[in-house]
C-alpha cells in the first residue's frame, strides 16, 4: 500500500513541476509578444543589375527618419575569390523625400564581379548599420562585341577548323589501312 502512496506523490510531484514549466513558458511568450524588431532600411538599386562601370542610383528608404541624419552609403567592388577592391566608396546621401535618401555613383573596376554594400547613419546621436548585402554584376558575355553568336572569346575564331580537319585526315588513314 505504501508503495503505491509514493507512487500517488511522485507522479503529483511530476504533475506541478510540468504545470510550473508550463505556466513560466507561458508567461515568456506572452511578456514578449509585445516586442518588436524596428524595421531596418531598404536599398534599391538603379539599374537593378548593374555592369562594371556602370553608374548605380542608391535609394535608401529609412522608415521613420525624423532623428536620422548623415547617411553614408558604403560600397566595395569585388571580384572572384573575396577581393575586394581598396578604392571603396563612402559617399553621403542627400534627402530627396521623406524617409527617402539618394546617391549616384560610378563603379571604377572593368574587372569587378560583385559590390558589397550598406548604409550607415546617425540616428538620435547613435551610429546605426544596415546589414551588408552582396549584387552580382551583370557581365557582357563578348565585351559588348558580336562575333556572330560564337561565344568563344580568344579573339582567333576559325582556328578550331584545324584540329577538326587533323581529326578527319587521321580517321581517314585508319579506315585506308584497315580495308587494305
Amino acid at each position: 500500500m505504501e508503495v503505491k502512496s509514493n507512487m500517488r506523490d511522485n507522479v503529483k510531484k511530476s504533475m506541478m513541476k510540468f504545470l510550473i514549466a508550463a505556466i513560466v513558458i507561458l508567461g515568456l511568450c506572452v511578456s514578449t509578444s509585445g516586442v518588436t524588431a524596428a524595421i531596418g532600411p531598404t536599398i534599391e538599386l538603379y539599374p537593378e543589375e548593374p555592369t562594371p562601370q556602370s553608374t548605380v542610383l542608391f535609394t535608401v528608404t529609412i522608415p521613420d527618419s525624423e532623428t536620422v541624419s548623415n547617411v553614408q552609403l558604403i560600397v566595395k567592388e569585388c571580384k572572384e575569390g573575396d577581393i575586394c577592391f581598396t578604392d571603396s566608396f563612402n559617399e553621403s546621401m542627400t534627402e530627396k523625400d521623406v524617409d527617402t535618401f539618394e546617391v549616384e555613383i560610378t563603379l571604377k573596376h572593368d574587372t569587378a564581379t560583385y559590390i558589397e554594400y550598406h548604409v550607415g547613419y546617425l540616428n538620435n546621436d547613435v551610429w546605426e548599420e544596415s546589414d551588408s548585402e552582396k549584387l552580382d554584376l551583370k557581365i557582357e558575355s563578348n565585351n559588348g562585341n558580336s562575333n556572330g553568336g560564337n561565344d568563344d572569346t580568344n579573339g582567333t575564331p576559325g582556328f578550331e577548323a584545324i584540329g577538326v580537319l587533323i581529326s578527319a585526315i587521321f580517321i581517314l588513314l585508319i579506315l585506308n589501312k584497315r580495308k587494305r
